[in-house]
């Protein structure tokens, strides 16, 4: 495979967002989950076959259609979803942006791939 410092933002992205649709079955795949204080989902981890994906929604996120009056059945808002490589390098930056019901969150690959190296299966969030 390219080395990741090889590939643009958009290229990793794109390798990513392909890894995930080719898989099957995603919930099997998840190693590492991210909650917020309240345990909102805020993030997962995925392995694949290009190495562990990030995905998270980035953008406001509804609390229930009940929130939304004028809103039908099924037409909860869930952000927009955002999809990387967890491996970085130098040129590569640290940060991913995630969001749950509680607002934008800003996390660290770096802290990602220790989860994953540890197998750990839940970051929680103060």
């Amino acid at each position: 495979m390219t080395k990741t410092s090889k590939l643009s933002a958009p290229e990793r992205r794109l390798l990513a967002q392909r890894a995930l649709d080719s898989m099957p079955q995603r919930g099997e795949q998840v190693v590492v989950q991210v909650r917020c204080g309240r345990g909102h989902h805020v993030a997962a981890v995925f392995d694949t076959p290009v190495g562990p994906v990030f995905r998270s929604a980035t953008g406001p996120h509804a609390h229930g259609s009940r929130d939304f009056v004028d809103a039908a059945h099924g037409k909860n808002h869930h952000g927009t979803p955002y999809v990387d490589l967890l491996a970085g390098d130098e040129f590569v930056d640290d940060t991913v942006p995630a969001s749950c019901e509680c607002g934008p969150h800003t996390l660290a690959r770096t802290r990602l791939q220790q989860a994953v190296t540890a197998h750990e299966r839940t970051i929680q969030l103060p």
